[in-house]
This record gives structure tokens, C-alpha cells and sequence, in this order.
């Protein structure tokens, strides 16, 4: 099954690129849900092979889960592949600028089950479609609403 979204950021690429591929941000975010999410190699720079492992709740029941940042072309692509319980995630980032100021992040993510209560997620997935869709475009909106704020903020000093 699979997701797309993008949104327009009204910042340089290189800025947007240096906000979405800091991931300090989303593990934080995760763990605020109640994830427990480390670092493998405790990593303190967004390469291609980084990657994490851990527990999260889903439905009640702790799934393991792992991520792996597989593909990285600076300023361009980050790809993570990652697995929760029996279900695999594939994100792909890409970053398409339309001006020197304004830039196209483009989010696309695809999952796919390997086990019975995974399929049964997806397929309950498949029913909320439209909402699960307002949710990824709304995490994409906040996270380049805080690129354009800080954007604004360095120009004004």
C-alpha cells in the first residue's frame, strides 16, 4: 500500500535537506509516543547505514522494530527501510528545488505485511486512507513550517 505526499517549503534546499535529514527530531518524537528507539554505533551524523532498532506499542502489543537509512544523495534523496513487527515501511524523501528560496519535499511510503495482524493493520489502514493521508501531510506541513520559521529567523540577523 502506498502513501504520497509533498509539501512546498519556502527555503533553500540545502537548509531543507539539513532540517528533514536531522533525525534527532523524529526520535525524540517517537519517544514522546512511547516508543524506545537507540541508535545502533550510537551515529552522530545522518550517513547512508545508519540505523536503529527498538521496541513500539501498536495496538496494545510491543513490536519490535528497525530502520535503516539505505540510500542518501545529499540534498536530493534519503530512503529509510524499515520494519515494525511484521510489517516493512520503505520511505522515500525527495527534495525537488522550484526556486532558490522554495523547495518540494515529497514524501512516498510504502508498506507491506508478512504476517496476519500486519495485514489486518494494513487493511484497517486501507479503510482511513483519507485520514492517514491528513496525518502524513500534517507531520510534513509542521516539519517545513519549523524549516520556513527558521529560514526567516537566520535572514532577519
Amino acid at each position: 500500500m502506498k502513501f504520497k505526499v509533498s509539501e512546498d517549503v519556502d527555503a533553500p534546499q540545502e537548509m531543507v535537506w539539513a532540517r528533514f535529514t536531522d533525525f534527532s527530531g523524529f526520535e525524540e518524537d517517537a519517544r514522546g509516543r512511547g516508543a524506545i528507539l537507540n541508535r545502533v554505533g550510537n551515529w552522530t551524523q545522518t550517513v547512508q547505514g545508519v540505523e536503529w532498532r527498538g521496541e513500539v506499542t501498536v495496538r496494545g502489543k510491543s513490536r519490535p522494530i528497525t530502520a535503516k537509512v539505505t540510500q542518501l544523495v545529499p540534498q536530493e534523496l534519503c530512503v529509510v527501510d524499515s520494519r515494525i513487527g511484521g510489517m516493512n515501511c520503505h520511505q522515500e524523501i525527495i527534495f525537488v528545488p522550484l526556486s532558490t528560496t522554495v523547495t518540494r519535499v515529497a514524501l512516498m511510503l510504502d508498506l507491506s505485511a508478512d504476517t496476519l495482524t500486519a495485514r489486518l493493520l494494513l487493511q484497517t489502514m486501507k479503510l482511513a486512507r483519507g485520514r492517514v493521508l491528513q496525518k502524513l501531510q500534517g507531520v510534513l506541513a509542521r516539519q517545513g513550517n519549523a524549516v520556513e520559521a527558521a529560514y526567516r529567523r537566520q535572514n532577519r540577523s
